[in-house]
């Protein structure tokens, strides 16, 4: 709501409360009709660890895409930073990227090495944020703080190179839709369907669907979420990954890989078995 009122204008300082009764109805409109699309690029870094290893070339799906700037992890530049303090780049194949994302790991945690090799992408999002409609590209800036200065530079850099290399994002349900998008993946391409941080907005029925669809189409499943969110991967970092209930757990193909910060800008920890990249 509070987002929804700074973008109705929300004047910076002294007494909101009569701005807000004169403006109640317009920003109930538009609370109603936007939705929470934060869309944050360093959770690419995360992304990117989980990609090691998996052949391609690929094809990548992001459900809950946003304006798909997810689907951009290998057009950025990302710099690990070890438990040594010693920082580790992976750049884009044609060079640095005008997006550089830093990305501090814990001790154990293996330094990711290779960029991907991604020959398709396409996004899954029940309402697309448009990045050539200047309203949605304004919401989403909105939804950055306006103290979040170094996250508003980056969102600023990611849109440039999201407008240099577009990508495609298409209307659908996170469940629904999933298999037509899935079918519009190349031949010969390892599939690959990301789901950041998006399954909490799921009815728990809904979230079973997710999972059991996501297995049966897709070769490999990445996905970033709180703890509690999924019962079965829960299960599994209890024991792996023991921590508390405001984790974040990187998955893939639905088993815990490490602890990684909401936003991603953070590895804290890696399961044992899986510490080779």
């Amino acid at each position: 709501m509070l987002t929804a009122a700074r973008f109705s204008g929300l004047p910076r300082g002294g007494d909101i409360v009569p701005w807000l009764e004169a403006e109640w109805d317009a920003v109930a409109a538009i609370a109603r009709e936007r939705a929470t699309q934060t869309n944050d690029p360093r959770r690419t870094s995360a992304l990117l660890a989980a990609l090691q290893g998996i052949p391609g070339p690929i094809a990548l799906l992001e459900v809950g895409a946003s304006a798909g700037l997810g689907l951009l992890v290998d057009r950025y530049s990302h710099v690990y930073i070890d438990a040594d303090g010693c920082p580790h780049r992976v750049d884009p194949a044609d060079g640095r990227s005008p997006l550089e994302l830093e990305c501090r790991l814990g001790p154990g945690v293996p330094v990711p090495t290779a960029m991907p090799d991604i020959v398709w992408r396409l996004g899954l999002e029940r309402k697309p944020v448009r990045l050539d409609d200047a309203e949605d590209e304004r919401w989403l800036r909105t939804l950055i703080w306006p103290e979040e200065r170094e996250r508003a530079v980056q969102l600023d850099r990611a849109i440039a190179v999201a407008r240099e290399h577009p990508v495609r994002v298409v209307t659908g349900d996170a469940v629904d839709g999933l298999a037509s998008a899935c079918a519009q993946a190349p031949a010969g391409a390892t599939l690959v369907v990301a789901s950041p941080a998006v399954l909490v907005y799921l009815s728990p029925a809904d979230r079973a669907r997710f999972v059991s669809a996501v297995g049966e189409l897709a070769h490999h499943w990445i996905s970033l979420d709180g703890r509690t969110v999924l019962p079965d991967l829960r299960a599994a970092a209890d024991v792996s990954l023991p921590g508390d209930d405001g984790d974040f757990l990187l998955s893939r193909d639905g088993e815990p890989l490490g602890v990684v910060s909401p936003h991603g800008e953070r590895i804290d920890r890696w399961v044992r078995e899986r510490r080779s990249l």
